[in-house]
């Protein structure tokens, strides 16, 4: 019975400090924040940059210096009112050159300082699709329903040291 109440507390803990991750890195996600610490959290939802980075994923870009870019980097920033990564093939006066791993020609327009968001760091493969499914209300509505029953399942099960205590 104690090792069913470890790993439930366990799990508990875990689904929190998760849920609390995602939360503050989605929150301060949006363009026009400084992130949460300087990064910034995108799921990937085109094959523009398969097979390095495929739909699905999760990554954390850090939000660097504009100017501290280089050619070859994989840089997330806004287009056309949406969040793209793509990787920097070239650097003018006019701004930065990009193109998606898995796309034939380069994009269109530059990346201005305006429009750049940060420099990908970290890429957590499949991840994105739990991020996704999370912030739909079904699942926040399930995962607050199994803590409940864990709950309820302490409070009628309680352990012996809790019996003898009483």
């Amino acid at each position: 019975m104690k090792t069913i109440k470890f790993i439930g507390t366990t799990l508990v803990v875990i689904v929190v400090s998760i849920f609390a991750v995602i939360a503050g890195i989605s929150f301060f996600s949006a363009p026009d924040s400084s992130g949460l610490f300087g990064y910034k959290g995108y799921t990937v939802v085109s094959g523009s940059m398969e097979p390095k980075i495929a739909v699905g994923d999760f990554i954390i870009v850090e939000t660097d210096p504009y100017e501290e870019v280089e050619i070859k980097d994989v840089v997330t920033f806004e287009y056309n009112s949406e969040i793209v990564t793509h990787r920097v093939v070239d650097k003018t006066e006019e701004g930065l050159v990009t193109k998606g791993d898995a796309n034939n020609i380069q994009d269109q327009g530059f990346v201005t300082e305006d429009s750049y968001i940060g420099i990908k760091k970290i890429r957590i493969p499949y991840f994105g699709y739990i991020i996704t499914f999370l912030q739909k209300p079904i699942a926040f509505a399930i995962i607050v329903a199994l803590m409940g029953v864990y709950l309820i399942y302490l409070y009628l099960y309680p352990t012996k040291e809790e019996d003898e205590k009483e």
